[in-house]
């Protein structure tokens, strides 16, 4: 027996042994690491110059009492020469006109003044004439010279200038002018009213196509005629949501028409329509907050609107023509103009400061990538270098991730459906690298999943660098849409998806918890059930999620999928136009029990996908219940509600294009005040 097992211990040594040799003799070489290559982050528009145009008051300039000098400073128009890359001309509120040399911030070229308030300015297509228009008059002046040739009496309204040599007047009707000799000007027509729509009103914006071909004047009534510029025929008349236009424009590539003003109920948010020549049909529909003017790129497929106020809208935005997606965003202002190559961009605000901005090659070339994707930044902790394998690492965790949303689409009857990740030309994830409190980068577009260090602040002091608020809101009070007595509505809605930010640690790159990073920049409301309130059974959750098949608490419910399916994140590169839906909101009398129903009517010409309702309690929102809508255009979807002290609820929907569509209703009860 001791001789057995003297010769088993012997013939395991042998084995380790042997075992030992081999391993050293057929192990893998060392892998080699390979020099991480970080992708550079998209830069913001670079401000190449600020121009001061002052606030300066002539008191003849002053047509009625009670204008100040505040009311002076604001830029209200801007506009590049059509032939002098350097030259841009600004006006302000009180009429002041200055030219400036892009090279020479201090001193105006040439200084005008406009004999009117709150006027606009624009070249003429040869760039030898400058029009300004406000106040019941038009005025034409040289702009070699800086003289003033001649004016027109009550033409004081939007304007257009053809190419060849003939102006467009409004308000009231809209008048055809000879302007081929500005000293001499003659009227040449009146274009007539589509008496067949009866769209008798008063006209508020004019635009002539840039071949000279075409002219369109949009009415107060929310009506577009369309004419032969020719022969005064008229061509078509379209119908928009808006009252009191606000702009008019055809693009500089004769593809596409665009009308935008206030739309038409409640006096909403300012957006825009856009048709396509000559078919006239709707190439797109946009509610993106206050716009206050919009300009087209010279090639026509940029498009840059103009915002001054801060609570309703970014600033200037520009986006593709073609899909209506975010390209970048600059500060507020009340106009925009594109210079002749498109590179440049000038803008005023409210400040009395015109600024002028260069676009990136990223920026420019966004108007044909696609969007729609993630996009990873690994931002490391001050003075700490990146590890030497945290690509490789970023590049399996979001596969992981993918595979996770896949997985739980599939389980749920949607097929593998995931969201898409950027990629470099080796089909690796694209990282981009962040330094801590970096400034002058562009997030504004997609979702930017940030990686920090292990003790890095990952949202720096600076809230513009690495961070950008992602919904556009515009708010309004309204007391008359809801008729049952002691209930005042008052409610909130919300504009599209521009850029989510959400971020994760090096410490945590696993498959759960990107996946679970990701479910507030895909919109998922994060529905769980109620802490267990057995400490044992709660302790034994606990564990039970360490295993690896505990994954429960990050699966997607039905709910959650649903909302995916046609999330723009799951289906990329669908367009960002979006007809604005309709929500209203009845309540029943609350029952013995105190339960309520909560009824909604909804209407979206895009198709309503799905809704979700939340409340408040306790001044948290909560997931209520969600309905599948299966892309009908009108419904009423009723959810019922037990808890009598909620008082504010938010239905959420998304269309079948993606888009998504908030708004909050807060029930108040009446007083005898009220």
């Amino acid at each position: 027996m001791k001789n057995k097992n003297i010769l088993l211990l012997s013939v395991i040594l042998i084995i380790a042994v042997v075992g030992v040799v081999l391993y050293f003799i057929l192990r893998l070489p060392p892998q080699e690491l390979f020099p991480q290559i970080f992708a550079q982050l998209p830069e913001k528009p670079k401000l190449i110059a600020e121009f001061n145009h002052g606030a300066t008051l002539d008191s003849d300039a002053i047509p009625f009492e009670g204008f100040t000098l505040t009311d002076a400073t604001p830029i209200y128009s801007v506009a590049f020469s059509p032939i002098d890359a350097s030259l841009i001309a600004s006006v302000n509120a009180n009429g002041s006109i200055k030219l400036w040399n892009i090279n020479n911030t201090k001193e105006p070229v040439k200084i005008l003044r406009h004999p009117g308030v709150y006027p606009i300015i624009r070249f003429s297509p040869t760039g030898e004439l400058l029009a300004s228009a406000g106040y019941g008059k038009l005025v034409f002046w040289d702009v070699a010279s800086g003289t003033k040739l001649n004016s027109l009496e009550a033409a004081g309204g939007d304007f257009a200038l053809s190419p060849n040599g003939q102006l467009a007047t409004t308000p009231d009707d809209v008048k055809l002018w000879d302007i081929r000799n500005p000293k001499e000007i003659k009227e040449v027509a009146t274009l007539p009213f589509d008496e067949e729509h009866k769209i008798r009103s008063w006209a508020c914006a004019v635009a002539i196509s840039t071949d000279g071909k075409l002219i369109a004047a949009g009415y107060a009534n929310g009506y577009v005629n369309v004419w032969n510029l020719q022969t005064k025929q008229h061509v078509k008349t379209l119908k928009t949501p808006f009252i009191e236009m606000r702009y008019l424009k055809f693009s500089t590539n004769r593809k596409y028409l665009v009308s935008g003003g206030n739309e038409w109920k409640h006096s909403g948010p300012r957006g825009y329509v856009m048709w396509e020549l000559l078919s006239w049909q709707r190439h797109g529909e946009v509610q993106r907050g206050h716009i206050e003017n919009l300009a087209f790129s010279p090639d026509g497929k940029i498009c840059a609107s103009a915002n001054h106020q801060s609570y309703s809208g970014r600033g200037v935005e520009l986006w593709t023509v073609k899909s209506g997606a975010p390209i970048t965003v600059l500060p507020t202002a009340r106009d925009v103009s594109f210079s002749q190559d498109g590179k440049r961009i000038a803008s005023g605000n409210d400040d009395g400061i015109v600024q002028l901005w260069e676009l990136t090659s990223q920026q420019l070339a966004l108007a044909s990538i696609p969007t729609d994707m993630v996009r990873l930044i690994y931002v490391p902790s001050e003075d700490e270098e990146p590890p030497p394998d945290i690509t490789v690492k970023l590049d399996k965790s979001i596969r992981e991730a993918q595979d996770f949303y896949a997985d739980e689409m599939e389980r749920h009857g949607f097929g593998r459906k995931t969201f898409t990740f950027e990629t470099d030309e080796n089909g690796k994830a694209k990282i981009y690298h962040g330094k801590y409190n970096q400034t002058n980068i562009d997030l504004s577009n997609d979702i930017w999943l940030i990686i920090g260090g292990d003790e890095s602040q990952i949202f720096p002091s600076d809230p513009t660098s690495l961070y950008i608020d992602h919904y556009d809101t515009f708010s309004y009070t309204r007391n008359d849409g809801y008729s049952t007595k002691n209930n005042v509505w008052r409610e909130k809605i919300k504009g599209i998806i521009k850029a989510t930010h959400v971020q994760a640690s090096v410490k945590f790159l696993d498959r759960k918890s990107v996946a679970y990073a990701l479910r507030s920049a895909f919109s998922v409301p994060g529905i769980h059930t109620e802490p267990e309130p057995n400490a044992l059974k709660r302790l034994f959750s606990r564990v039970n999620d360490k295993m690896p098949w505990g994954k429960r608490w990050a699966k997607l419910s039905r709910c959650e999928a649903e909302w995916l399916d046609k999330s723009r994140y799951f289906n990329p590169n669908q367009p960002f136009f979006d007809k604005a839906p309709k929500m209203e909101m009845r309540v029943s009398v609350p029952k013995d029990n105190g339960l309520r129903h909560f009824i909604f009517d909804v209407a979206d010409e895009d198709g309503m996908h799905h809704a979700q309702l939340f409340v408040i309690q306790r001044w948290k929102l909560k997931f209520h219940n969600c309905q599948a809508l299966n892309g009908k255009q009108e419904a009423t979807i009723a959810f019922e509600i037990t808890d009598a002290k909620i008082k504010t609820v938010k239905l959420r929907m998304i269309d079948m294009h993606g888009n998504i569509a908030a708004r909050d209703f807060q029930i108040q009860e009446k007083t005898d005040e009220k």
